[in-house]
């Protein structure tokens, strides 16, 4: 068998991405705020569905052949494990502690540590989120993982397995998700399928029509891109007041993978500037990690209030329909509130760097050396093993 070809990479994809988890990082960040009240900042849990589209359609670039043609189930997962497992093992034992100091130690606790070691606290079996409280997006998304592989190693190029959930998905949350498209513990794996399966149909219509990778003028190509850009960040400002439009953002963010997979206009061009790409990188480390800010600097918020006798925090519903929740009140003043929740970020980021030169590169590299010598499932052992370009799944 010869040297498979290295899939492209997607840098302006990329760099969308980051930008998508500095916006759920704001979201998360609950402070009164101008930022805070912005639409898209409000609605930007949405986001979230774009990691998973762009995910099936990163993961069916890079290994759909290789799977088909017998690069095997085991050396995929040791290879999906290494990018997502070290990042999530770190932030959960960071999280035992806090949420023992909240709530106590016992069987919810016990309960949680299982079920996140265990990557099921996605899948349904959690009452509620526990622990790093995004990281339930990590477990439908190795979920996801489990069934692309089985799916691909058995049926081959097969289209209608995508379909089903691209169909079945919007219904089940339509109807049995208490929390519409922002369903996390319960219907994580439905809402995870639903995009991931998306962006696998993406990849296969981008490769089965060969006009969708001809390039236009750059003028034809900056307007395509800019209109899409538009369009998603319009989607996302609204689309959280209507459960039909919700449901249907994974459709606006296909299309998005779709134009920007071109890198033919300007937009392009400024995503795949340094620091976009810089940022881009850190993606999964920006994700996973943001929780953690959040959560010190409100305890530092607690501290301070105790000490000081005055009141740093009142209980505000950020979206219709959510019950009250304390969030970070800085006497009413918005611009202060803008000023923490920018800090909070760029100390995200600031610790992002440390993360993903520390943890989530090593494991990653860990599990290519890994995944590298275990035959198991290749071709022939002494095959040669193409480099695997990867991005930042969050």
């Amino acid at each position: 068998m010869g040297l498979v070809k290295d899939a492209p990479r997607y840098d302006a994809l990329d760099s969308w991405r980051g930008i998508c988890a500095c916006m759920v990082a704001l979201f998360h960040f609950d402070v009164f705020s101008h930022l805070t009240f912005l639409p898209l900042v409000r609605h930007a849990y949405l986001f979230v569905d774009f990691f998973f589209v762009l995910s099936g359609f990163v993961i069916a670039a890079n290994y759909r052949s290789r799977l088909a043609e017998g690069f095997g189930i085991g050396r995929f997962m040791i290879l999906r494990l290494g990018r997502i497992y070290p990042l999530h093992a770190l932030t959960l034992l960071l999280f035992i502690p806090i949420d023992a100091a909240k709530d106590g130690i016992g069987p919810n606790l016990f309960q949680a540590v299982v079920t996140n070691v265990f990557l099921l606290q996605g899948l349904g079996v959690n009452p509620q989120n526990w622990l790093n409280f995004v990281s339930w997006s990590i477990s439908a998304e190795f979920a996801a993982y489990v069934v692309f592989a089985v799916i691909v190693t058995r049926l081959g190029t097969a289209k209608w397995p995508w379909l089903l959930p691209i169909i079945a998905g919007p219904v089940v949350i339509a109807t049995m998700s208490p929390h519409g498209m922002d369903t996390t513990y319960d219907y994580g794996m439905v809402r995870c399928l639903y995009g991931f399966a998306l962006g696998v149909v993406c990849f296969d219509v981008r490769e089965r029509f060969p006009l969708l990778k001809q390039r236009l003028s750059p003028a034809a190509e900056t307007l395509m891109e800019a209109a899409s850009f538009v369009l998603a960040v319009g989607y996302v400002s609204v689309a959280a007041s209507s459960l039909p439009l919700s449901i249907g953002s994974p459709l606006i963010f296909a299309l998005v993978v779709l134009v920007f997979a071109r890198e033919g206009g300007s937009v392009s061009a400024m995503l795949t500037a340094p620091f976009m790409l810089f940022v881009g990188t850190l993606t999964y480390s920006i994700y996973m990690v943001h929780p953690l800010v959040r959560a010190f600097v409100r305890a530092a918020f607690l501290l301070v209030q105790r000490v000081l006798h005055t009141d740093l925090f009142i209980p505000y519903a950020l979206n219709p329909g959510n019950k009250p929740a304390p969030i970070i009140y800085l006497h009413g003043s918005l611009w202060l509130g803008d000023l923490l929740q920018v800090s909070m970020l760029l100390l995200t980021i600031l610790l992002s760097v440390a993360i993903y030169r520390f943890v989530e590169r090593p494991g990653r590299d860990w599990a290519r050396r890994l995944a590298g010598r275990d035959k198991v499932g290749a071709l022939a052992s002494n095959a040669p093993t193409a480099k695997v370009h990867e991005h930042a799944e969050a």
